[in-house]
């Protein structure tokens, strides 16, 4: 499922070294890593505001939480909803008990590989072109959120850049090529589906129309399901969960990837993989979210240590 060695040195030269850096040195270093351009936090934070559907609430969007918001930034940076998302989390905790979040999240638009798979199927006379399947560039964004005021996730720093599509052919995600669409997993976990359902709640941010979960949704409802946000009042609040004792620095400890509209129907599929687990039993433990049009199923799995 994750090839963790893989995921980690991805962000490893950024964050390694991270123990012997002021917190305000971790963030310069991780959204200014070489090739990333930092961007315009206001106009990112402006665009986040778009979404919010609780308008009469003190603090719009406040509930939500750093990665819904990142995804939900991410989905706009490229036109196509047929896409393969990779996102590593880690956390600081200032000196004053704040929880500061460093996110990466890789996102690919698979209109090619979809393209030639559909060729390679029917012919190139009675395939669409490759546009048609879905337009916009491979991109890589870092973003850094903390709580503020009433809002549990505020933007302070972000940055991107695009991920050539050399690049992405050998990039790995989560345990399979990033531009593969059948490869194995090479991680695979025993996982047993959960009964039963999660709680509602008022929709935050607009669904896409589709009957299907949207990315930032998937993440919530995973997130209330491993009790990294609560919804037993009804609505929704991410809470983040407990830190892990042994993340002292921003090296990413959770691991989310999200396959979405890579089928014949529109489908999406999360995998949420939580690793460093303050417990004695158990190193990992991962969730699984598969929703098609009128159905969804939900899994969870365990390493034990």
């Amino acid at each position: 499922m994750i090839r963790y060695a893989a995921a980690l040195g991805l962000l490893l030269t950024t964050t390694a070294v991270a123990a012997a850096q002021t917190l305000d040195e971790q963030i310069v270093n991780f959204v200014g890593a070489p090739g990333f351009a930092t961007q315009d936090v206001a106009g990112l934070n402006n665009r986040l505001d778009q979404n919010w559907l609780d308008q009469d609430s003190v603090s719009p969007g406040g509930a939500v939480g750093p990665l819904e918001k990142a995804m939900l930034i991410a989905e706009t940076g490229i036109g196509s909803t047929r896409t393969r998302s990779a996102i590593s989390y880690g956390e600081v905790i200032a000196e004053d008990g704040t929880p500061v979040s460093f996110i990466e999240v890789r996102h690919y638009n698979m209109a090619a590989p979809l393209h030639a798979e559909t060729v390679d199927a029917y012919g190139v006379e009675d395939t669409a072109d490759v546009a048609d399947f879905g337009e916009g560039e491979h991109k890589a964004w870092r973003f850094v959120f903390q709580p503020m005021m009433n809002n549990v996730a505020v933007l302070v720093e972000a940055s991107v850049r695009v991920i050539s599509p050399e690049e992405a052919a050998k990039d790995d995600c989560l345990g399979q090529p990033c531009l593969a669409l059948d490869a194995e997993d090479n991680h695979p976990m025993d996982w047993t589906e959960i009964d039963g359902t999660l709680p509602s709640w008022p929709e935050l941010y607009p669904s896409d129309g589709t009957g299907i979960a949207t990315p930032a949704a998937t993440i919530a409802q995973i997130a209330v399901l491993g009790y990294w946000a609560s919804a037993e009042s009804g609505s929704y609040q991410w809470t983040g969960g407990e830190h892990p004792e042994a993340a002292r620095d921003a090296t990413p400890y959770r691991f989310i990837g999200i396959d979405r509209n890579l089928g014949q129907d529109d489908s999406i599929a999360t995998d949420w993989h939580e690793t460093l687990l303050n417990d004695d039993s158990m190193s990992e433990l991962a969730y699984r979210y598969i929703g098609v049009i009128g159905q969804v199923w939900l899994m969870q799995a365990t390493k034990p240590r």
